[in-house]
């Protein structure tokens, strides 16, 4: 089973994410799309430089199409291209996987019916947890860590371009979740309460899948 959480920027997708792979236990495998990086799982990607910040930055420099097609990429090589078969069995939990990065370039200006198809053509997830923030939580979490793809390409990162990139991206990821029917999460309500959620979502999908 493929669970994708997704979220926008300082939703809390990678701290999610692990907590709810912890709470599975052996029956769970935790992706993310820069596992690919100077990782022996993923020996096609050796030509990248072992550097994730290096390989963020080099991404950010790209031309729109080339950046999202190299991150989409990304995301479904460190979920279809491991060198390790999966257990039939195992719940792949996607950090993030590809949503929240094409959002950021419909932001950006891309067109929305490109990135759709594009999309479309994606392996697709069992589950999608939308994990549901707002940009000011988000900025409070984030701050100083943001970084220039997070504010609109601002340099200075400052919080007036992370507020107006972020809401750009949550209108985008909101259509997507009423449009294909997501399960929102609220993620200001308390850490273990959200995993608690999001576990529940997941045991229910397998108690599903095992009457079917």
């Amino acid at each position: 089973m493929i669970v994708a959480i997704v979220g926008a920027d300082g939703a809390g997708k990678t701290t999610v994410t692990h907590a709810v792979g912890e709470a599975l236990g052996e029956s769970a495998t935790v992706a993310d799309r820069w596992d690919i990086i100077d990782n022996p799982e993923y020996p096609f990607a050796d030509f990248i430089k072992p550097d994730e910040r290096r390989v963020r930055t080099c991404a950010v420099r790209m031309a729109p199409k080339s950046r999202l097609m190299f991150l989409l990429w990304a995301a479904v090589a460190s979920v279809t291209d491991r060198q390790t078969a999966p257990d039939p069995a195992e719940v792949l939990l996607l950090d993030g996987y590809w949503m929240k990065h094409a959002a950021g370039e419909i932001a950006y200006g891309m067109e929305p019916s490109w990135v759709d198809a594009v999309g479309a053509g994606l392996p697709p997830a069992d589950i999608v947890v939308y994990l549901r923030s707002d940009p000011e939580t988000a900025w409070e979490r984030m701050g100083e860590r943001a970084v220039p793809y997070e504010c609109g390409l601002d340099m200075s990162c400052s919080e007036e371009s992370f507020l107006s990139h972020q809401r750009k991206i949550h209108e985008v990821l909101d259509t997507w979740a009423d449009r294909f029917g997501w399960t929102v999460v609220d993620v200001h309500e308390p850490l273990p309460v959200v995993v608690d959620t999001v576990l529940e979502h997941v045991r229910a999908h397998e108690h599903e899948g095992a009457a079917a």
